[in-house]
């Protein structure tokens, strides 16, 4: 059973399988880091040597160069996203922990990349080479962009440690002389493996025909690769203590690729030229993987004890947690009911602003309707017919659907509705004198033509837009119908029927209560 020591979450693969993922995508991340660093290198240094002996010539050869970088520059970063997060899922707790002893530099690689990017992009796209310009922005580029596996480099030596952590938090790096030994060896050995690789890479694919430019490429070569032997014993003598007969075999192999590399740029038979690259790209891959197979080994014998150790105290979290794990979820889902979906929320955040805060129609918003929105303190009406209009909403006015809330939501909106302004309660008798008489005259031969005679509305009334309400579901109390009767509905065919007695007007409220049915009904 995996489990991430602070989520206490399993992984989606098991170990195995996830440092294959990160081996494989670090692997192609390195190789185009080194080739762009190693290309960084070589532009800004053999600019600098040509401008400085008057070689003209070979300033076209470093602008060259330049394409090149930019283009693995993008390879590079993009390739370089899939390791980042594979190993913050792998090895969660010492890769994050470290990069945190070191965030201040950590975080400084925003600086660092985007002033290497800048920087050399601002020479590599110049058609003209301006000679100080180019030295400076060269320079400065170089030294952003080498920068950047210093601080890779540094995090992941102290993650590979840690018994260090507690000293580094209480003192910091520089107190830790042995370590930071270890780090500078290794942020030495990247820097000599990018010259490495950028000589090797230009030698055998972008100098083709130029003999001079073979010449100087070799000794680059050399100088790399005696770099990389002096490097190399240092770092190694850095490890004795953790050396393994697999740890010395893969580094055997990637010193013995690296020799033969370089015999191979001094073989002089230009007609071999062919064979040699051929080799050359069987070489490269094998310097590569063997001493990253022995990094990954290292890394590999450092952490997983640690991470064995955290996902032995997850494990015992979990069971001690477990008995409450029920409960809590419970719980949790309760606080999320109560602070984002409870129906006071809701009608706060997407009905206030229509029907403002007291439901009297009068919120933020009413004003801009051509349809004033509904005064829903005055509503009486059965609860389906209720959910039904918040749910669907009323097509031709500015009543929308809310179908982005639940069915239990759109309840728990009902019942905060029904316990502020009383919705769902039968409406009270009105008491006022009238004429039932003239009323029942004037609604059949009035708003029958819209509400039909039974107040369910008629074929005419239901193709409006909006419709009219169905009145033996939906109600209002008696003054705001007396309103509406008298006053009409701004933005509909509701017309004002105040020449009517007040007496015949307030009969067709008593006559429209009465076709108002109670009970919920069906939706």
């Amino acid at each position: 059973m995996n489990n991430l020591h602070d989520l206490l979450l399993a992984k989606p693969f098991g170990d195995g399988a996830m440092e294959l993922l990160l081996f494989g995508s670090f692997a192609l991340h390195l190789l185009f880091v080194l080739l762009m660093l190693g290309t960084a290198m070589i532009a800004v240094f053999f600019f600098a040597h040509s401008w400085l002996t008057g070689y003209r010539f070979e300033l076209r050869w470093d602008k060259r160069v330049l394409r090149i970088h930019l283009a693995l520059k993008s390879l590079a970063v993009v390739l370089g996203v899939a390791p980042l997060l594979i190993i913050q899922v792998l090895w969660s707790v010492p890769f994050l922990t470290a990069a945190a002893l070191l965030a201040p530099y950590w975080l400084g690689l925003l600086v660092l990349m985007i002033t290497a990017f800048l920087s050399l992009d601002t020479i590599g796209h110049k058609i003209e080479v301006r000679p100080v310009r180019h030295l400076i922005f060269g320079v400065l580029g170089l030294a952003a962009l080498m920068a950047v596996p210093a601080v890779f480099t540094a995090v992941l030596t102290l993650m590979e440690n840690p018994d260090k952590w507690a000293r580094v938090a209480a003192r910091g790096l520089a107190e830790e002389p042995v370590l930071v030994f270890h780090w500078l060896m290794r942020y030495l050995h990247i820097l000599g493996a990018a010259a490495l690789f950028g000589g090797a890479f230009h030698f055998f694919f972008s100098t083709k025909g130029a003999e001079d430019r073979h010449y100087h490429l070799s000794h680059w070569m050399v100088v790399a690769v005696l770099f990389q032997v002096v490097v190399g014993v240092l770092l190694l003598g850095s490890l004795l203590d953790r050396l393994t007969p697999a740890i010395i075999a893969a580094v055997s192999v990637g010193v013995a690729a690296a020799m033969v590399l370089v015999g191979l740029a001094f073989y002089r038979g230009s007609e071999a030229r062919e064979g040699r690259m051929k080799i050359a790209l069987v070489l490269l891959p094998i310097i590569l993987v063997s001493m990253l197979l022995a990094r990954q080994f290292l890394q590999h014998q450092a952490v997983a004890p640690v991470q064995a150790t955290l996902e032995a105290r997850a494990q015992t979290q979990r069971a001690l947690l477990a008995p409450w794990k029920a409960s809590a979820l419970q719980g949790f889902q309760a606080h999320l009911a109560t602070v984002y979906d409870d129906g006071e929320t809701i009608y706060a955040n997407s009905c206030a602003f229509c029907h403002g805060d007291g439901g009297g129609g009068d919120g933020p918003e009413a004003a801009s309707l051509i349809i004033p929105p509904e005064r829903i303190n005055a509503v009486r009406a059965q609860r389906s017919y209720l959910y039904q209009v918040v749910a669907r909403g009323i097509p031709g006015s500015g009543m929308p659907y809310f179908t982005v809330f639940d069915r239990a939501k759109l309840e728990r909106l009902l019942d905060y509705m029904n316990r502020q302004f009383g919705m769902v309660s039968p409406p009270p008798a009105q008491t006022h004198a009238s004429d039932p008489a003239a009323a029942a005259r004037v609604f059949a031969g009035t708003c029958a033509t819209c509400h039909g005679t039974n107040g369910k509305g008629s074929a005419f009334g239901r193709g409006l837009r909006p419709a009219p309400p169905d009145l033996t579901r939906y109600g209002l109390t008696p003054e705001r119908a007396f309103a509406v009767i008298s006053n009409g509905y701004d933005g509909t065919v509701m017309q004002p029927f105040a020449q009517l007695p007040e007496a015949t007007r307030w009969g067709l409220v008593s006559l429209v209560q009465k076709l108002r049915r109670p009970g919920s009904g069906p939706d």
